[in-house]
């Protein structure tokens, strides 16, 4: 069985992933993650690039989004 998954955000810092993800899981929502995050460089690891991409499987979108957005207001 194919589960369809719709993108709903993209994610800049770890800790607003953290929650977000916190209340996705505490909702019991399927979702998936897609890192597009670059490596760090040796010489300034605070240089990396941190971006995590959250699609919601299609039949949990609606929740998902009421959930997310009322949160983070």
């Amino acid at each position: 069985m194919n589960k369809k998954y719709i993108f709903h955000s993209s994610c800049f810092e770890k800790e607003l992933l953290r929650k977000q993800l916190t209340i996705l899981n505490d909702n019991l929502i399927d979702f998936k993650l897609v890192d597009n995050s670059s490596k760090t460089q040796y010489r300034a690891p605070l240089s990396g690039y941190f971006e995590v991409q959250i699609h919601i499987k299609e039949n949990d979108f609606e929740k998902a989004n009421k959930l997310l957005t009322t949160f983070f207001e």
